[in-house]
């Protein structure tokens, strides 16, 4: 199941759409109330609809005296101009003070929850080279990797914790890249002829495609996007609305939850335990979705309906577990990692790959001088991070003060005494 599935067909009619026309003659209104003069190729292209489909659209409009060509290049509807008349601006300005979205046309929820099904994270096979190799930019031990690639092979829900500064959330995110293959996911999804965005560009990584296939080709569905499997990252800011349906109150638009948004895939959730959301309220909204694979959304009508739940969630905190709340919540994250500070060799091997990743001779007597004068004789504990951020401070001291860079002992005595406090 983690092979890519094949991009369906292009819809050769209205019908073919799964869509209402009102639903479709409303959303090309908008857009050509939006866009102004309009050729018919370019209203197929912002419809994401074959040009046939858009052509029965705009004679639905022109029978209602919605619409009007204007002109144009050639006599067909690709070539000729179209504008809105009278009578459709007003329809136009109303509909849009209903629903506000303007882009592709949407996909059926019914074709959405096919293709979640038929793409499911749970049917990937992880292998531990794959999560060895997504994390092969961290510097962990060999026991610490065995236990996360375990857990996220599960699918179930996992909690790395530990100390800040260690690589829990670096691990968390690139751990996404050991999923394989590549998915397709909507533009928008049509619920009781209402649209929901799910496409997200801060979100999501398009894959370009070549819809050729050789002699038996045929044009696809440019409502569906072929994307890596997502990776979606929610930190302090994550409230309780962000795990609904959020409805913009100026463009009248829906936004599909972060939940929606990484079926197919991570959602990772960091600063757990931090957020506004109190914690067991979070895993509780979920608890439900994750054993049945559906979630309950609500429009801002009232009305309800099932959306499909597909994803496999790690939460990330600073805190120790017994602190995020009592027993019986914990029980529901069935994996709980401690990410510990590194011991001498795994700090001095991320020593190593920061000096050379700023350009900078590696030594290891100031190497030693580093750990016996700023941690051990202090009772410091190292961190992960405190590699990284002790020789960038020296190469941008360098850069600063116009020198080459270099690891020293006075280097690493200015870097620390504006580093730790």
């Amino acid at each position: 199941m983690s092979h890519t599935l094949e991009h369906p067909g292009a819809p050769k009619s209205i019908e073919d759409t799964g869509l209402d026309p009102g639903l479709l003659t409303d959303l090309a209104l908008k857009s050509l109330y939006s866009a102004g003069n309009v050729r018919g190729d370019e209203l197929s292209t912002q419809l994401a609809l074959p040009l046939q489909v858009t052509s029965e659209i705009l004679n639905l409009l022109r029978r209602e005296k919605l619409c009007a060509p204007t002109g144009g290049t050639s006599v067909s509807v690709a070539g000729l101009n179209y504008e809105l008349t009278a009578t459709g601006l007003a329809r136009a300005a109303s509909v849009l003070s209903m629903n506000g979205y303007v882009g592709p046309a949407p996909v059926p929820l019914a074709d959405y929850f096919d293709f979640v099904r038929r793409q499911s994270v749970h049917g990937l096979e992880i292998t531990r080279e794959g999560i060895e190799g997504s994390l092969a930019n961290l510097v962990l031990e060999q026991r610490t990797l065995d236990r996360i690639g375990l857990a996220v092979s599960s699918k179930r829900p996992v909690l790395l914790f530990g100390e800040s500064g260690n690589g829990k959330s670096t691990a968390a995110e690139n751990v996404g890249r050991a999923f394989p293959g590549t998915i397709l996911i909507p533009h928008a999804v049509e619920v009781m002829d209402q649209i929901i965005r799910v496409f997200d560009p801060s979100t999501h990584e398009p894959i370009e495609e070549d819809p050729a296939t050789g002699s038996n080709s045929r044009m696809v569905d440019r409502r569906w996007n072929l994307i890596r499997r997502p990776i979606v990252l929610a930190a302090g800011e994550l409230s309780s609305s962000h795990l609904e349906l959020v409805l913009d109150p100026l463009r009248k638009t829906y936004e599909a939850p972060i939940q929606m948004k990484a079926n197919g895939g991570l959602l990772v959730i960091d600063d757990f335990g931090r957020q506004q959301l109190d914690a067991a309220h979070l895993v509780n909204r979920w608890i439900v979705p994750l054993e049945k694979g559906v979630d309950n959304l609500s429009l801002q009508n009232g009305a309800t309906f099932h959306s499909p739940f597909d994803v496999v969630p790690i939460f990330v905190t600073n805190m120790q577990p017994a602190d995020l709340a009592d027993d019986a919540f914990l029980r529901r994250l069935r994996y709980k990692i401690e990410i510990p500070p590194p011991t001498l060799d795994p700090f001095i091997e991320i020593l190593k790959r920061e000096c050379a990743a700023n350009e900078m001779v590696y030594d290891e007597s100031v190497a030693d001088y580093l750990v016996e004068e700023h941690f051990v004789k202090l009772g410091r504990q190292m961190r992960g991070c405190h590699p990284r951020d002790i020789v960038e401070a020296i190469a941008a001291a360098g850069r600063y003060l116009g020198r080459e860079p270099s690891l020293t002992r006075d280097a690493i005595d200015d870097a620390c005494e504006t580093y730790f406090v």
